[in-house]
């Protein structure tokens, strides 16, 4: 079906133009689009693009030339066009497709009229796709999520640069996973990328393969040991047959085939977790090193995802800040001293913080003292002369300029963000209860096995103490409780025993299809649902719990990352209540002195810790000892347990607020998330409700409230479409309340980015019985079979993703409204109001309308058609000034920070001075299209 040289365009992305297939690869192909100066790869099984050929009497371009086309012919599936008497013919794949290919007017006409109500649908698509297009915010709305100010500061950053290219260092439990996500979902939404790989370790891929599914709806491929040999064929590539894939890294860089075949299948974002692990030497990198820096060659945005990013060493973190930019990280010497001088301004910084809040000068300050290193640069800035001549009134403001001038001046262009606990504030305090239980002649594997139960017959589990205890605890319990252990088996047999025992109870593991792991947790979140969970170490993985704050460790992880891991379901930013801890556990056993290491050493319940690895790494032979009771050192804990707190302090010493502060700015933030919020589902309800009922899927208003609204939709017997992404065959629930939709599992969060909603509206766009509809007026004040014409035109400019041009000149539609004598009337009406008017009629009908009418149609579309390029005049010319001066202000801020702030290189500063002068060329070449028409004759009222 697919041949190289064949013309197609994109209904998802009409505004790419015309492409051509240039390269087929077994399952996929390769279409140009020379107007966007882009690929994309399809399968052989999409659905999505349309054939485009030209017909007898239209015109191509070749060699500069204009021909008309005289006779057309297909030959092993491409078109051949005849475009002389002289028999002179031109393949299609050698030709300039000319960008109006139809006779617009003709091929609308010849359509057969649709439903009145598809004109006023594909008004609403256009308009709500327009505003998106041209949103700040695209791409942040739709994560199923709380909006976090820091989070969604640092992904818009981020995701807004040329490459997206940085070192996220946020604490633990802060939220890298999600913030990684946002910027890719971002710039996956703004075309900016269009293959992402990431590596993860072992232990964290199905996290990620549950994160990016369930809050951004974005499906991965996981290849790793067990399925790479399944993905082979032949020759093929398993990595370049997947846009989107999940891999562990310390499979992949020790499996050289599977390595070559990753790094060869060529990559628009890389992203890698836990990145600290990237061990580094001058003479002996490690080969995951080595193969994150041939990734970072090749791929325009790379993200760096880590706790710690230091505790390697100073040497290491350089090592991988130069994954990020080796041009400007070139030598150690020359970052040491830009660090000394971000140290000293970042003092200054927390010197500044506390006049933030202070409405009055500060006693015995002398601001010219203060700024002496900078006193040049900044003795006539507004908020410095604020400062010196003590303005009692724009005091706190000043200061607080001040240190947002000393972010931008050692901040922007930085490639390392980090948000702290202490920073950002609002999380719950933790508090552990521990339980010493009596073993007995059952489990006396415990003294030696870590899971002593994995050496007792399972039909003994009920002599365990830790049961025995979970009963009785948990009938003294009205709270919600959530119960981790290490294995599906001991999690499935502990909610059986529960439930026989007369507990309202779920499991939750991996051995789960995904769809039940969504009820039951939909079940545990449920008001009137289960009141214990009871969760495997893996199934848990990427799930929280926060509106319970009990959580029961049945047994102890034998890495404290693991046991963070469990206590960050429940101690997350948005928990109401403090965390209640409880750890039952066997005297004498392994597990009592875990327990007693992750206490006494790491103090790892009550605080989160990203230390725990190195201090374990530190006492590696002596704890090994201690926890199998080969060493009962009683001095060990104690020895740890300074060690650690040595390693805390030198963190905290260390502790860059200027670094926090660039980080996330407050008032950015909370405009951003205002946004976001005003624009994520304004409208939607309204559009459910039309869309559904116009491709006849079965859709059940639960909550008609705009904002809150809910509905349930599954697919219908009579239904237009194939299928509905994310909605099974037995229906989901669909909420427009982020908070809600946040708190359970098994719905979806519609927004205007959620895939099955952007799906809808491409169906609308590429419905062409849709572009021709008809409709009766009741009215008393024209005479009978008045003829009257609807017009739809839109405004295109088509340009590379990276312009941004959308931002101000996306694909606007212009309505207008005439009689047959060409006499405009829209100014009288808006839309909405005159479509509210309007009556359908039978399609056979109106058949015969446009029949009749074609000739006189024709002609008045013909006005139409120079009306709206007088009407689009305004709209390009605003658009135009609007996206030079967007240009222009990014131009002239980062010429001046250049100055003094060598992260901005002069590459960067002529790039957007290219990008701008090719911008307003690709809005010089705007076109105008026509869209759709609605024929009316009026009637007399009855």
């Amino acid at each position: 079906m697919y041949q190289t040289g064949q013309r197609w365009s994109s209904r998802n992305e009409p505004d790419l133009g015309v492409g051509m297939i240039i390269e087929k690869q077994g399952k996929s192909f390769t279409l140009h689009f020379p107007d966007a100066e882009a690929d994309r790869q399809y399968a052989n099984t999409q659905t999505s693009l349309v054939r485009r050929t030209l017909t007898v009497g239209d015109q191509l371009h070749f060699q500069d030339e204009t021909y008309t086309v005289l006779e057309v012919e297909e030959i092993d599936g491409l078109i051949e066009y005849r475009i002389s008497d002289d028999d002179d013919w031109l393949e299609e794949s050698i030709i300039q497709f000319p960008r109006n290919d139809k006779n617009e007017l003709d091929s609308l006409l010849a359509l057969s009229p649709a439903r009145r109500m598809w004109f006023d649908l594909r008004r609403y698509t256009l308009e709500h796709q327009a505003a998106h297009a041209a949103s700040d915010v695209r791409g942040l709305m739709g994560l199923k999520a709380e909006l976090l100010p820091h989070q969604i500061y640092l992904a818009h950053d981020i995701a807004n640069r040329p490459q997206a290219r940085a070192l996220l260092c946020d604490e633990v439990g802060m939220g890298k996973t999600l913030e990684a996500g946002l910027i890719l979902h971002h710039r996956l939404l703004n075309g900016l990328c269009k293959r992402a790989l990431i590596l993860t370790p072992t232990n964290l891929q199905h996290q990620w393969l549950v994160e990016m599914l369930r809050r951004f709806h974005q499906p991965f491929s996981l290849i790793n040991e067990a399925v790479y040999e399944d993905y082979m064929e032949g020759d093929d590539n398993p990595f370049e047959q997947q846009p989107f894939v999940i891999a562990p890294i310390d499979w992949a860089s020790q499996h050289p085939h599977a390595t070559q075949h990753m790094l060869e299948a060529g990559w628009d974002m890389v992203i890698v977790d836990e990145a600290h692990h990237l061990a580094w030497h001058p003479e002996t990198p490690s080969i995951g090193y080595q193969v994150v820096a041939r990734l970072a060659a090749t791929s325009e945005s790379l993200l760096l995802l880590s706790a710690t990013p230091e505790q390697t060493g100073e040497r290491e973190h350089f090592s991988r800040l130069q994954l990020l930019d080796a041009d400007h990280y070139h030598s150690f010497e020359r970052y040491q001293a830009q660090q000394q001088e971000f140290k000293q301004a970042a003092e200054l910084a927390e010197l500044l913080l506390p006049y933030t809040q202070q409405n009055g000068p500060a006693a015995g300050l002398n601001w010219p003292e203060v700024f002496a290193a900078y006193l040049e640069e900044v003795k006539s800035k507004d908020w410095f002369i604020s400062l010196t001549t003590a303005s009692t009134g724009q005091y706190s403001e000043a200061v607080t300029e001040a240190i947002s001038w000393l972010i931008d001046r050692h901040g922007t262009g930085r490639e390392m963000f980090r948000n702290t606990r202490a920073a950002v504030g609002g999380f719950p305090s933790r508090h552990l209860h521990s339980y010493p239980l009596d073993n007995n002649e059952h489990f006396v594997s415990a003294n030696h096995h870590v899971q002593p139960e994995s050496e007792v017959a399972d039909g003994l589990w009920e002599q365990d103490p830790r049961w025995v205890w979970l009963k009785e605890f948990l009938e003294c319990q009205a709270d919600k409780v959530l119960v981790i252990c290490h294995s599906a088996d001991m999690a499935q047999w502990l909610n059986d025993q529960l439930t026989f025992a007369g507990f309202q109870s779920a499991d939750f593991h991996e051995q789960m299809p995904l769809i039940h792991r969504d009820r039951a947790a939909a079940y545990f979140a449920d008001e009137e649902g289960a009141q214990i969970l009871v969760c495997s170490e893996i199934g848990s993985e990427g799930r929280n719990f926060q509106f319970s704050h009990h959580l029961v460790m049945y047994d102890l992880p034998e890495h404290p990352d693991l046991l963070e891991q469990r206590i960050g379901r429940l101690d997350r930013l948005g928990q109401l209540n403090d965390v209640q801890i409880h750890v039952p556990y066997l005297k004498e056993s392994v597990q009592q002195r875990l327990f007693h290491w992750y206490h006494d050493a790491l103090n790892a319940f009550c605080r989160t810790t990203g230390s725990g690895d190195k201090v374990e790494e530190a006492f590696g032979d002596s704890l090994h000892a201690y926890l199998h009771g080969q060493d009962d050192d009683a001095d060990l804990l104690q020895e740890a347990n300074l060690y650690h707190e040595a390693l805390l302090k030198q963190m905290e010493e260390g502790r860059n607020r200027l670094l926090e502060m660039s980080s996330c700015r407050p008032e950015q933030a909370r405009a951003l998330i205002d946004q976001i919020n005003d624009q994520a589902t304004k409208g939607l309800h309204h559009y459910i409700e039309q869309v559904t009922h116009a491709f006849n899927i079965y859709a059940d208003c639960i909550n008609d409230d705009p904002e809150k609204s809910a509905w349930f939709l599954r697919p219908s017997s009579d239904m237009m479409l194939e299928a509905l992404p994310g909605i099974e065959e037995e229906g989901k629930m669909l909420m427009l309340d982020r908070r809600q939709a946040s708190q359970r599992e098994d719905v979806a969060f519609a927004t205007w980015e959620h895939p099955l909603i952007t799906m809808l509206m491409d169906e609308v766009q590429g419905f062409d019985s849709g572009k021709l509809t008809s409709a009766i007026l009741p009215i008393a004040a024209l005479p009978e079979g008045t003829v009257l014409v609807e017009s739809m035109f839109i405004i295109e400019a088509t340009a590379h993703p990276r312009l941004k041009l959308a931002q101000s000149l996306p694909m606007t539609p212009m309505w207008q409204l005439s009689d047959a004598n060409g006499k405009f009337l829209h100014q009288q009406f808006t839309a909405d109001k005159w479509a509210e008017k309007l009556k359908g009629v039978p399609n056979r009908v109106a058949e015969q309308w446009v029949a009749a009418l074609r000739k006189d149609l024709i002609e008045v579309l013909q006005a139409h058609q120079l009306n709206a390029q007088d009407q689009a005049r305004p709209i390009v010319q605003s658009a135009k000034a609007a996206y030079q001066h967007r240009c222009q202000n990014e131009i002239e801020r980062l010429s001046e920070l250049q100055t003094y702030n060598s992260a901005i290189s002069n590459e960067d500063i002529l790039q957007l001075e290219k990008n701008m002068q090719e911008g307003l060329v690709r809005i010089d070449e705007h076109q105008i299209r026509l869209d759709a028409i609605r024929i009316i004759l009026t009637t007399k009222p009855e």
